[in-house]
């Protein structure tokens, strides 16, 4: 009976710590990006230029971005793995965007129209790899633009360079 209580014992505490040793790896994965940002000061650019904050909150559902440039908030509610939420691009243009966690970057993707011409209307898609740095201090936001409608050779000389890559740091935690 003391061996069967033993091993009934023994097979709970290993029970206990498979179950645990998961969790604990994946809560390392699940890195939160909520927070204030500021653009940080790029080289040859006049120092009384306008400053770009970013104001992020992250649930479970969905991650919620305000940008603050030149004085104009805009805010765009971009909803994980699933259906598309609403964007608003730093110009003020209405579109639909999307947002995943791969690892340890968040991908946020998001589709405006633009009107090149007064007769013409092109999608403009923008793909975001957001990497947050091991202490979280600074946001680096890769950004590459497309035109999915447009031949590859006619995208690019609509975009010129299409990638960017801006740092901010945080400033506020929440």
């Amino acid at each position: 009976m003391k061996h069967i209580l033993r091993f009934v014992a023994t097979m709970a505490a290993v029970g206990m710590i498979v179950a645990w040793v998961p969790k604990a790896g994946l809560a390392a994965e699940n890195v939160s990006y909520s927070g204030k940002y500021s653009a940080q000061h790029v080289k040859g650019t006049p120092s009384g230029s306008p400053d770009s904050v970013l104001e992020v909150v992250q649930s479970e559902n969905d991650i919620e971005i305000t940008r603050v440039e030149s004085g104009k908030r805009t805010t765009s509610r971009c909803p994980f793995n699933g259906p598309e939420g609403d964007y608003t691009s730093p110009g003020g243009v209405a579109g639909k965007c999307k947002a995943q966690l791969k690892g340890k970057n968040l991908i946020v993707e998001s589709v405006v129209l633009t009107h090149p011409q007064p007769t013409a209307t092109v999608r403009m898609h923008t793909k975001e790899r957001w990497q947050l740095s091991s202490d979280s201090k600074t946001l680096t936001i890769k950004s590459d633009v497309d035109f999915p409608d447009s031949p590859a050779g006619v995208s690019a000389a609509i975009a010129g360079d299409t990638s960017s890559t801006t740092k901010y740091t945080r400033t506020e935690n929440p």
